[in-house]
């Protein structure tokens, strides 16, 4: 046994069977521990060289004849303190090469769930794990991980406190409270959330369930923050809660009764309206009389639903969007749920087979969020990566008509055929579409210039840069090709945009 718990403690083999005969023997010279174990000389030695660096041997010269013999095993935990100690400078060293302001990472399955959470206890002891709603599995595979994760936590010292659904079992609950540093509470609402939330500190998990559940894990204090005060208020008093197609109406119809023209709202996370056609033709309605009555609205709407936003502000009588204003949400994936703020009240709309509204007027809560929007809603500049991204943009682009380059060369079309037919099919049923391209001479034979829409002027010079700029619908984006994956640099910023305008243009008159 005293072996193997050396072992752990890194002692090598010839260093454990030297230790411990050093302790049988006694004080003795190499040779006698050479008879006792049947080691050969020259590993008996390096042993005690070992043993001797390390502090755990003594060796004493006399007549030029060393003799060993072991000091207090107390240093063994000496040691260990020290190693500790070097693990910790490692890991604090380590977290900040690693810290994201929002790092967005998607989990799938079980194992997904277990990655997911496993980053909470990379905490410190003190913080605090909160839990909304139920986990998406619950078989014995997962039951067993949950009494693991438990163990971990309460070593690490890590508070939990959990809110679940009201149709959960109470033997889950009543299990969890008799944890170390955890409570257990049921939502003070009647309803089954269509999502789980788990956050601390700076991480914020939101799961869907499923046959394969997904878990997004976001790193943002802003959201944590925000979602750390809705927990709290739901911790500690009742909130309003009503379900329903007619409640979801009377919600949204209160907020725009309390407000008066040319006053605004914040929505965050907004959606065209999930489920049912009778939420379409409520929200139509509705944009239709907030309009009327000049009430203002800013959406950081869900990329996948943006277009149709913007196309529904126009149909209800905003054809200038000068009343209705809405930016891309990409600092969060898409769930469900959206949160309207307005006066310092803020109500969550969760879209199911009924969609279900929670209200409640806290100005405090309500600035948080508001802190929240603002920060997403004022990002004016992006780091993105990768293919999809840049097609996604492409096809932003078309719907825009005209798009400026700068140094275009055609790699896209090259490295991804098939995604740039996608973006090919829709500019050829997209009238009006004009795209310019200011490139060095190489280009005139390429694809890319023959296109019936693309207008192409050869006066830059020959140049490897591997950078590509794009202009377009109030946008600049740096596209370098440096890596097999495209890395964008995209921003908003007026003047920025206008100085690249400006470039092109001075770039496109040029002589040759």
């Amino acid at each position: 046994m005293l072996e193997n718990q050396l072992k752990q403690l890194g002692f090598s083999k010839n260093e454990t069977k030297v230790y411990l005969a050093l302790f049988d023997i006694g004080k003795c010279k190499a040779g006698q521990i050479i008879e006792n174990i049947n080691l050969h000389r020259n590993l008996v030695y390096t042993a005690l060289s070992e043993l001797v660096t390390k502090g755990l041997v003594a060796k004493v010269l006399k007549n030029g004849v060393a003799t060993f013999f072991v000091n207090s095993p107390e240093i063994l935990l000496s040691m260990v303190e020290e190693q500790k100690n070097i693990a910790q400078e490692i890991v604090d060293t380590l977290k900040k090469k690693n810290e994201v302001v929002h790092d967005i990472v998607v989990y799938e399955g079980d194992e997904g769930i277990k990655r997911s959470r496993n980053r909470a206890l990379q905490y410190d002891a003190g913080e605090t794990l909160y839990v909304i709603g139920s986990q998406a599995s619950s078989t014995v595979e997962m039951e067993k991980y949950w009494r693991q994760f438990h163990i971990k936590r309460e070593k690490q010292g890590i508070n939990f406190k959990m809110m679940y659904e009201s149709g959960v079992n109470p033997s889950d609950l009543e299990w969890r409270n008799t944890l170390k540093l955890s409570e257990a509470k049921y939502l003070p609402v009647q309803i089954d959330f269509p999502v789980w939330f788990a956050f601390i500190k700076d991480y914020l998990e939101i799961g869907i369930p499923g046959n394969n559940p997904l878990t997004f894990g976001l790193r943002s204090k802003e959201a944590v923050a925000a979602f750390k005060q809705f927990f709290n208020y739901f911790w500690n008093q009742e909130v309003i809660v009503e379900n329903g197609f007619e409640s979801f109406e009377k919600s949204i119809y209160v907020m725009l009764f309390e407000l008066k023209s040319e006053e605004e709202y914040f929505v965050l996370g907004a959606s065209v309206g999930q489920g049912d056609e009778r939420i379409q033709k409520i929200l139509e309605k509705f944009h239709a009389d907030r309009i009327k009555k000049g009430v203002v609205v800013n959406m950081l709407a869900y990329k996948d639903d943006f277009k149709r936003m913007t196309d529904r502000f126009i149909r209800s009588g905003d054809p200038d969007l000068k009343l209705s204003h809405a930016k891309e949400f990409i600092s969060a994936p898409p769930i469900p749920m959206q949160i309207n703020i307005y006066k310092g009240k803020v109500f969550f709309i969760i879209y199911g087979e009924e969609p279900t509204t929670i209200s409640f007027k806290r100005p405090e809560i309500a600035q948080v969020f508001k802190n929240y929007f603002d920060s997403q809603w004022n990002q004016e500049t992006q780091m993105l990566k990768g293919r999809e991204v840049l097609k996604d943009l492409w096809l932003e682009g078309v719907d825009c008509k005209e798009m400026k380059w700068i140094g275009a060369r055609g790699y896209f079309m090259d490295a991804y055929p098939k995604l740039f037919k996608e973006i090919e099919a829709k500019a050829r049923k997209t009238s009006g579409v004009i795209w310019k391209n200011v490139v060095d001479v190489s280009m005139k034979e390429h694809t890319l210039t023959r296109l019936p829409w693309m207008k192409t002027r050869y006066n830059l010079p020959r140049t490897k840069n591997p950078i590509v700029i794009w202009l377009f619908g109030g946008k600049v984006l740096i596209v370098n090709w440096a890596e097999g994956e495209p890395i964008i640099f995209c921003s908003t910023n007026k003047v920025l945009v206008q100085s690249y305008s400006d470039y092109f243009d001075e770039l496109w008159e040029r002589d040759k």
